[in-house]
């Protein structure tokens, strides 16, 4: 199991640092937009990036997503 180690960078030159820490194989650098985002942003953006991964798993026949009826339904 990874652990993940949350670093937030205030200055330029450590930038250079972690690219060079990448090169070793068993670290991963991961740019997350998500982090600089707060309160209301936040879960926005999340609520984007959830329905943009089910437009794509509808456009690779893995989910069927539901009519406009069938939300209509619902309510």
């Amino acid at each position: 199991m990874a652990e993940i180690l949350t670093i937030k960078i205030k200055n330029t030159k450590v930038l250079k640092v972690l690219e060079g820490l990448e090169e070793i194989k068993t670290i991963q650098i991961i740019n997350d937009p998500l982090l600089n985002l707060s309160g209301k942003k936040k879960k926005q953006a999340k609520s984007f990036l959830e329905a943009l991964n089910q437009a794509r798993l509808a456009e690779q026949g893995k989910i069927k997503l539901k009519t406009l009826v069938q939300l209509m339904d619902e309510r």
